[in-house]
């Protein structure tokens, strides 16, 4: 979800359509990893996953 909102650009709403949540859903689910993102493991594996989604979607969403 985090990704999603982040690196796609997706609104919360469509996030929480798109994993069938509410959006409210989706804002605890971001914070929870932006609080996570102080373990520097941690980071590394959310910023890693950022860059794939990133890659995998270059030039098929406007970014």
């Amino acid at each position: 979800m985090y990704v999603s909102h982040v690196v796609l650009g997706l609104s919360m709403t469509e996030v929480g359509k798109g994993f069938g949540r509410d959006r409210t859903t989706v804002m605890h689910a971001c914070h929870l990893v932006e609080d996570l993102r102080d373990d520097e493991d941690f980071d590394h594996i959310i910023a890693r996953t950022e860059h794939i989604v990133a890659a995998a979607f270059r030039g098929r969403l406007p970014l």
